[in-house]
């Protein structure tokens, strides 16, 4: 067991507990963000892994890419919103003062997902798609099908049986 970044979990899961009683309007419930967190970290591991990136850096990026809107509860301009909050909860770990601007530059440019990153923002990004399309969400945007496409090509899953709104 990874105990480190299972206590970097727990922290993010305190944080979203206490958010909970923030009254403001969402537009993802927090029991998703926990789940989305947690998943995409465990995905973004697993990319880390196959593209020979830094695994623990990657999933702890992933699990607070969606930092922004946890604070906002709303899906528009969260990457950007994720700045303060990702430098808040960095700061608190030990981590070099080049991981923490990589994790902060891959939280606030994961939803540029027509553009090509750093490495490690396209492990976030790739995460970010994969794991919505995984548990159910309909991906249309033109740029994330043709990411979703080549993610899926890259991991040799077949990409004909699934479904992909291409409108």
């Amino acid at each position: 067991m990874n105990w480190k970044f299972i206590k970097h979990l727990n922290n993010i899961y305190q944080i979203l507990d206490d958010l909970e009683s923030k009254p403001i309007e969402r537009d993802y419930p927090l029991n998703w963000e926990k789940v989305h967190a947690t998943t995409c970290a465990q995905v973004g591991r697993m990319l880390a892994q196959k593209r020979n990136v830094d695994t623990e850096l990657a999933a702890l990026a992933c699990s607070l890419h969606d930092i922004g809107r946890w604070y906002t509860g709303r899906q528009v301009d969260h990457a950007q919103n994720g700045y303060e909050p990702v430098q808040n909860f960095l700061e608190k770990l030990e981590l070099s003062q080049d991981h923490m601007e990589q994790i902060v530059q891959a939280v606030i440019n994961h939803s540029d997902k027509d553009k090509t990153g750093s490495p490690l923002e396209e492990i976030v990004k790739d995460s970010d798609i994969l794991d919505c399309f995984w548990h159910g969400d309909t991906i249309t945007k033109p740029f994330h099908v043709a990411r979703l496409k080549k993610l899926l090509t890259e991991l040799q899953i077949e990409i004909a049986p699934l479904i992909i709104n291409e409108t």
